[in-house]
């Protein structure tokens, strides 16, 4: 590889890439002599790569039209566009301004010389006659930032077509949301009344078989109410959240318990309740979690022992962390995770509610950037935790 008279060899074609491979990596190499092209094939062939040859700058411009090359040597002293003017179009087109260029050349070392290289945008600058191993560690490094460059734009193009699903996958939630709410609500409200009427008919002749199945019937559509307003809950949390604004956690707990007043006043809960103070969130949501939250403590109480929930809330680093504590059945370590997961149930003994109560809860709070976790108690019970971030000061 040296700058001896001008040779001519056999003619590979303006796109044919030697050993090419599906998949791998091209190298475009470039020098208007075939024996200096011939020698470059040898000292490269064991990277395993494919090549393309190309006798000329225009030559080479025409490649980088159609074919996807991971690195060019590039010679510098050539007829017509030289190595510097071919390297100075290459850089000007948007497809191939990130491709590397090692420059090869025996003209001359001076500093001039390498700085006008260097400033047409080639990554390194190699004299002749060359050193194998130095030109072949030096296109393999560049291989392998090709190699990692079209892996991260592949994962980036996965990524994007994964945000695309989702997004189509919550639109399609939305959807079943707005079906859950009106189609689905609607046929129950029917039963109910007309189970009401039949009710009314029986007057004084009513029959205790009848009476009983008319109450199955009217606690089952309650169910199923109750079922199609988690899921519709869990719905609406997959969708996209809105800028979060300050929130009174204090009125939020307030409505959540006079939402609960039946529940609570059935059972003789008895709850003891610190000052929240206010985060940052969604008014609606954060209601929402915390009635879940005192639901549960509510629905696993202990038999024959009187419910406590304790909730309170901690400041720190810009983090308000919620707490509901209860007096209840407890849930095991191991346990803890899987309480969050859709229609989970952690006894085997029948209970009120539809197993999603929680999962909503995570839902809601993981769309807003949140946590929510639990801890058993040293004493009888759990600990469930909720992040919200602090009000800004």
């Amino acid at each position: 590889m040296d700058d001896s008279p001008r040779g001519s060899g056999g003619d590979h074609g303006p796109h044919q890439a030697i050993g090419d491979p599906v998949g791998k990596a091209t190298l475009l190499l470039v020098d208007d002599r075939d024996e200096n092209l011939l020698a470059l094939e040898a000292v490269l062939e064991p990277l395993g790569q494919p090549m393309l040859r190309a006798r000329s700058g225009e030559e080479a411009l025409r490649h980088l039209l159609t074919d996807e090359v991971a690195v060019i040597v590039l010679d510098v002293q050539m007829p017509g566009l030289d190595g510097f003017e071919t390297a100075e179009q290459i850089k000007q087109r948007d497809r191939t301004s990130d491709i590397p260029i090692i420059f090869l050349t025996a003209i001359s070392q001076d500093l001039q010389h390498r700085l006008r290289g260097y400033g047409t945008g080639a990554v390194d600058y190699i004299f002749k006659p060359v050193e194998a191993e130095v030109l072949r560690a030096k296109v393999s490094v560049f291989l392998e930032l090709h190699r990692k460059t079209r892996q991260l734009r592949d994962q980036a193009e996965e990524l994007a077509r994964k945000s695309s699903d989702l997004e189509r996958s919550n639109h399609d939630l939305e959807q079943f949301a707005y079906i859950a709410s009106h189609d689905l609500q609607d046929p129950l409200r029917v039963i109910a009344g007309f189970v009401e009427l039949l009710g009314d008919r029986l007057g004084d002749a009513d029959d205790p078989k009848v009476r009983e199945w008319m109450t199955r019937i009217t606690s089952t559509a309650g169910r199923m109410s109750s079922l199609i307003a988690d899921l519709l809950a869990y719905a609406r949390g997959g969708g996209g959240a809105a800028p979060p604004e300050p929130v009174d956690l204090d009125a939020a707990l307030a409505r959540a318990l006079e939402d609960l007043g039946p529940l609570l006043a059935d059972a003789g809960a008895s709850l003891h309740c610190g000052t929240l103070g206010s985060a940052m969130g969604h008014a609606g949501d954060v209601t929402q979690v915390l009635r879940n939250l005192i639901a549960n403590a509510v629905k696993f109480g202990r038999r024959g022992v009187s419910v406590n929930v304790d909730v309170g809330a901690e400041v720190s680093g810009g983090i308000v962390t919620v707490s509901v504590r209860d007096n209840g059945r407890g849930v095991a370590e191991a346990d803890t995770e899987r309480a969050f997961q859709m229609f989970e149930r952690l006894e085997d003994q029948p209970y009120p509610g539809t197993g999603l109560g929680l999962a909503v809860c995570r839902r809601i709070l993981e769309r807003a950037g949140q946590r929510i976790w639990m801890t058993p108690n040293t004493g009888p019970g759990v600990t469930v935790c909720f992040t919200l971030a602090a009000v800004p000061g």
